[in-house]
Parts: structure tokens; C-alpha cells; sequence
């Protein structure tokens, strides 16, 4: 599986907190790659709109497009920090945190 979460804007645009972060399952420990497929699954994708807006006329709102590419399936999901909820607050999380670790 292969995970790619591009952010973008907020408050000054701090280039450690904008850019791409992308993370292959395949190249990563076995725990985790299962932590990470526990995070994505947390998700449901199918179960949510492929994009969500934030409140109008919000400054400084940081945007996110995640895709998780599977063996035959892609999903992809626009979101804001104002739509952000736990599942998806885990999940960036967790992708900060690999990408800190580079």
C-alpha cells in the first residue's frame, strides 16, 4: 500500500509543516505497515464525501489530499483542519511523525 498526504496552507506555511509525505508499506517494518493499515482502515473511506470544506471565509486553514493506493483500488480525500476528525487526526499524525523520522 502506498500513502501520500500532500498538505498545504495554514497559518505562515511552514515548509516542515507543507509538502508531500509519502509512505510505501512495502519499505517500512512489518508493525508499521499493520499500524499504518489499521490507521487507513480507521478511515472508512467509503463512508465519507471525497472532499470536505472547512467553515467559509476561515484564514489560515490548512488543506490535505490523502490517497492510499491498494493493489487494485485508489482512494482519495480532501480535507481541511477544520474537518479533521480522530480517525483522520491518527492518521496524519502517524505520517508526521514517519516523516520527521527521515
Amino acid at each position: 500500500m502506498k500513502i501520500a498526504l500532500e498538505r498545504s496552507g495554514g497559518f505562515a506555511a511552514v515548509p516542515a509543516l507543507s509538502g508531500d509525505i509519502v509512505v510505501d508499506t512495502d519499505e517500512v517494518s512489518r508493525e508499521m505497515a499493520s499500524e499504518l493499515e489499521r490507521l487507513v482502515d480507521a478511515v472508512q473511506f467509503a463512508d465519507r464525501p471525497r472532499r470536505t470544506h472547512g467553515a467559509a471565509g476561515a484564514a489560515d486553514v490548512r488543506t490535505y489530499r490523502l490517497t492510499v493506493d491498494r493493489q487494485r483500488r485508489s482512494d482519495v480525500l480532501a480535507f481541511t483542519d477544520l474537518t479533521r476528525d480522530s480517525a483522520l487526526d491518527a492518521l496524519v499524525t502517524r505520517l508526521e511523525a514517519i516523516a520527521r523520522g527521515r
